[in-house]
């Protein structure tokens, strides 16, 4: 009888193991969908990021003086035009954005031969936000040149 008795016992212990391992295992699963998921977020936004500030680089150095490039054949960016717009680029890319430009984090330096835009921004999560991960930040970084003709630099 005291065979019995231990084996009922052991029994009565571990009720309720089985069901934590259940919860700790779908909290896993969720945990790695989460990463495929919105790792391919990631990646898909870095490279949006990338391709709107080459785009925003290439809006800034399209800027020239046409008036000194018509004079003398002379290209050269206007600074502060080229700056606006590629800030304004940008900018006008919230309208679409589920995660927009901060203007805060853009950077842009505009000079007579190139136009660098830099942005960085913030990307919330989808599944990943039930392990406490709310966004990821995302950046890039684009320069861009002007070029006047077919096949210049070539």
């Amino acid at each position: 009888m005291t065979a019995r008795h231990t084996v009922r016992s052991a029994a009565r212990s571990e009720r309720g193991a089985i069901s934590a391992l259940v919860i700790l295992l779908i909290v896993m699963l969720f945990a790695v969908a989460g990463l495929i998921y919105d790792g391919g977020r990631a990646i898909n936004a870095r490279q949006q990021t990338y391709d709107d500030v080459e785009q925003a680089a290439r809006a800034g150095a399209n800027q020239i003086d046409e008036d000194l490039f018509r004079r003398s054949g002379v290209v050269q960016i206007m600074p502060g035009a080229a700056a606006d717009a590629a800030r304004s680029y940008l900018l006008g890319l919230n309208q679409n954005r589920a995660a927009p430009y901060d203007p805060a984090r853009i950077a842009i330096t505009a000079t007579a031969t190139e136009v660098t835009v830099r942005a960085e921004r913030t990307v919330p999560t989808g599944l990943l936000q039930l392990v406490f991960v709310n966004s990821f930040d995302v950046a890039g970084e684009a320069t861009s040149q002007p070029e006047i003709g077919i096949g210049a630099g070539l």
